[in-house]
């Protein structure tokens, strides 16, 4: 029978970057570092932890082996005051370490979610083009959730642990070599269980890593498109989906739960050999009196003190390998870096007159299927221009290249005779203004969203880029005019009304090109009507390209290239190609007719 496919989709990431642990925990470790202040003040405190917990163990023997016998009570009480003063100071240096070290790792944590963040906001579109949002929202949460529970939740106090082990092993050399040996006696074999159980844990914890990012991307997918699931009646299908994911992440967790579970109570149990074995050969040396009975408790309580540790690092060997296999999954994306990079010697684009030629371009989303194959256009400054043509064709193709999302295969892209790889990125795209299809509006008012294409524009300036697209009214209108709250993405509103306020955003901008990516095709006719009557004002001075759907929206346009298959086969304006009465007109006739036949004074 052949095996089920798994239901977790691998990312592309995580299959080119490989990461050993020694590197991943040095790096995370640098985190921690970039604190050196907070990281003085912890290490003081857990050496002085250790200190004294290792001089607690002596207290106990000079009360047992000196004071008891001697019956001297002021030297017991003295002995006594010791021992409380030892323990008072142990829970402060405890508490400042355990505080210490709380706001370190939070910092570390902190600034790894902004790097990762501000990695993110330089990635290319083709990075975005193959990642699903959800899985990147799983890096940003999940992911660095775990880590936060390595660097805060006790890596200092871990290696502390270790220093209190080799303390630990240390002192009871000087106390008795023979007693020293015989405790242990079971260290080899605690370090063969934890090879064994290390191994399996970090399969199980990395797989828990992937199968809850599978789950987070099916569900922000779901959410987008509950729309989509309820107009097809697909609820149960997706219900089933994400069963599927859902049980797959309960079953990695389940897995990966054995060996941890595991692991603790063999800890223990080999830490209760030890304490057998100091009783047994310790007991028959106090009784052929070659022991104090102070030595012997010393002994047993050190014991504890050294497979207490074990017990701690035990529990954060869990932390420990759900950590590395989530930073496994953050840095495989701090490491891939975005395709489309600023040239070593970029410059900014400066103040443009707007003229853009493509020279020969030839581009390919996917290899062997090229989508633009010696395309050549010239635009001038100030010139309107409207690019129309079957889905497919190339249109959208033309705005990513010119906005550089995209690198080209050959041939080459020019403002103003300089070719775009060598400005820089930002200077590039505050030149040019994009309006899409489908705006994208961030939580906020309407006039935060306006705001947005210049952060510095004073409420006037946002009045009057909306009245200059006659948009204000519409806002005006509002219960709350521009002080509405648009929603997530914007879905209070109609989409009349966002295209108005992403109209309104470029105008704002000032940009000195203009791009319109089918900015009209998904509106009302009565907003369309609205954005006409701006449409001058919003090209006015400015190098426009304009990709239609509708063909009403162009017909004022100097010039109109019809595209098929990455190529100009129609070029003119409206009543020359009209003229022509090839594609462009067939085009026109097919969209346009159908209005004049149920316009009422028709026939």
């Amino acid at each position: 029978m052949a095996e089920a496919a798994s239901p977790i989709i691998e990312d592309e990431e995580e299959r080119t970057h490989e990461y050993t642990d020694s590197s991943l925990l040095k790096r995370l470790v640098g985190y921690l570092l970039a604190y050196r202040k907070l990281f003085a003040i912890d290490v003081i405190l857990v050496a002085s932890d250790i200190a004294l917990a290792i001089a607690a163990p002596f207290v106990l023997r000079q009360a047992i082996d000196v004071d008891f016998p001697s019956g001297d009570l002021q030297a017991l009480g003295v002995t006594s005051l010791i021992y409380a003063a030892l323990q008072i100071l142990t829970w402060l240096s405890a508490y400042g370490s355990g505080y210490v070290m709380s706001m370190m790792g939070q910092s570390a944590v902190y600034k790894m979610r902004q790097e990762l963040y501000q990695h993110l906001q330089r990635m290319s579109q083709d990075f975005y083009d193959r990642t699903a949002s959800g899985r990147i929202l799983s890096r940003l949460t999940n992911d660095i959730d775990k880590i936060s529970e390595f660097l805060a939740g006790g890596l200092v106090d871990t290696f502390a642990q270790l220093f209190v082990v080799v303390a630990v092993g240390i002192v009871i050399f000087t106390v008795d070599v023979q007693l020293a040996f015989v405790s242990l006696a079971v260290v080899p074999i605690l370090a063969v269980t934890t090879v064994l159980i290390r191994i399996r844990m970090r399969a199980a914890y990395r797989r828990t890593r992937k199968t809850i990012s599978s789950v987070t991307a099916n569900l922000a997918e779901s959410i987008s498109g509950a729309k989509v699931t309820k107009s097809f009646a697909r609820e149960d299908v997706s219900g089933e989906r994400f069963a599927e994911l859902n049980k797959a992440d309960y079953q990695s967790n389940v897995d990966a739960s054995r060996p941890s579970s595991l692991f603790f109570p063999v800890v223990r149990f080999i830490g209760g050999l030890g304490v057998f074995l100091i009783i047994w050969f310790g007991g028959v040396r106090l009784i052929g009196e070659t022991l104090t009975i102070g030595t012997l408790i010393l002994f047993i309580q050190f014991n504890d003190q050294f497979f207490r540790p074990m017990l701690i690092i035990t529990n954060f060997y869990n932390t420990v390998q759900s950590a590395f296999a989530a930073s496994e999954r953050v840095f495989s994306i701090m490491d891939t870096e975005p395709t489309i990079t600023d040239a070593t010697d970029a410059v900014d684009i400066g103040n443009i007159k707007g003229h853009i030629s493509f020279d020969d371009v030839t581009f390919q989303y996917v290899e062997n299927r090229p989508v633009l194959v010696n395309f050549s256009l010239d635009i001038r400054p100030g010139e309107t221009v409207a690019i129309v043509g079957d889905t497919g064709a190339g249109k959208t193709t033309i705005v990513n290249l010119l906005n550089r999302f995209y690198d080209i295969n050959s041939g080459s892209i020019k403002i103003d005779d300089v070719d775009i790889r060598r400005v820089s990125q930002k200077s590039l795209h505050s030149a040019i203004g994009l309006v899409l299809q489908d705006p994208f509006l961030f939580q906020g008012t309407i006039k935060d969203n306006i705001r947005y294409g210049r952060s510095n524009a004073t409420e006037e300036e946002i009045i009057r880029a909306t009245e200059a697209i006659g948009a204000r009214t519409v806002f005006e209108n509002l219960e709350h005019g521009f002080d509405t709250q648009v929603g997530e993405r914007g879905l209070r509103l109609s989409e009349g009304e966002r295209q108005l306020v992403s109209f309104s955003r470029a105008l704002l901008a000032n940009p000195k090109i203009l791009v319109l990516d089918e900015a009209t095709s998904s509106i009302d006719i009565f907003t369309e009507h609205i954005i006409q009557r701006g449409m001058k004002a919003l090209i006015r001075g400015r190098t426009s390209i304009v990709v239609a759907h509708r063909l009403s929206t162009i017909l004022s346009a100097d010039r109109i290239l019809v595209l098929d298959k990455g190529r100009i086969v129609e070029s003119g304006t409206h009543p020359e190609l009209m003229a022509k009465g090839g594609v462009y007109y067939s085009l026109y006739e097919l969209q346009m007719r159908p209005r004049v036949a149920h316009s009422p004074t028709a026939g």
